[in-house]
């Protein structure tokens, strides 16, 4: 399985555009996209998400923005509101599949997504735990969440310039988005709450609201 990972990542890498920094919100047409496709975007992203949910953001937005089938700004929309739901973070896959493909693009792609985490469970059961104790396995994995850090923190960039790029073009406009934007890196590094994300993004949003 890990080399039909490496195998799809070099796909990725070999045939795929970087995305660009901002492309607007929802699609000219959305719910369009066909199912396979969205069905094959979020089995990559199952297949290649090591070490929880937020691994997976740069590998969908790759596909949903790089090609075009949604914009940065509702790719944004889809992760603050999973960060507001009683749910996991990774629900926000379903809310860019049904942007990109409608309702049974949002199966699909949450199908393709939640797919290898069962298979492995169900097929390789009994075997996990020798293969957890594997220390040759555990260096590989170690050196994989390394290099999905950096990929996560090139996204979040890229993810915040393209909001930067969206809003007031004026000083005012952008360093309120600066400054909501810090302050809020600064609570959630204080403030260590199952409360503190369903907070700080209604504070950001009203603070927003209250300013234009």
């Amino acid at each position: 399985m890990l080399a039909l990972a490496a195998g799809v990542w070099a796909a990725q890498v070999a045939g795929g555009t970087p995305p660009p920094a901002f492309t607007g919100g929802a699609p000219d047409a959305p719910g369009e996209v066909a199912v396979l496709l969205l069905f094959l975007s979020g089995l990559k992203a199952g297949l290649l998400t090591f070490g929880g949910a937020y691994t997976a953001i740069p590998f969908l937005r790759t596909d949903m923005v790089g090609r075009g089938w949604l914009g940065d700004g509702a790719f944004l929309d889809g992760l603050a509101l999973s960060g507001v739901l009683p749910a996991p973070l990774i629900i926000f896959s379903t809310f860019v599949g049904y942007v990109a493909g409608g309702p049974l693009g949002a199966l699909a792609i949450t199908a393709g997504i939640f797919l290898p985490a069962f298979a492995f469970s169900m097929i390789f059961y009994d075997r996990l735990e020798t293969v957890v104790d594997d220390e040759r396995l555990k260096s590989a994995l170690e050196g994989v969440a390394a290099g999905v850090t950096g990929l996560i923190a090139v996204t979040a960039a890229q993810l915040g310039w393209g909001l930067l790029s969206s809003v007031d073009p004026t000083w005012s406009g952008r360093g309120l988005g600066i400054a909501i934007g810090m302050a809020s890196l600064v609570v959630f590094f204080r403030w260590k709450s199952p409360f503190a994300a369903p907070v700080v993004l209604a504070a950001a949003g009203a603070l927003a609201v209250l300013a234009t």
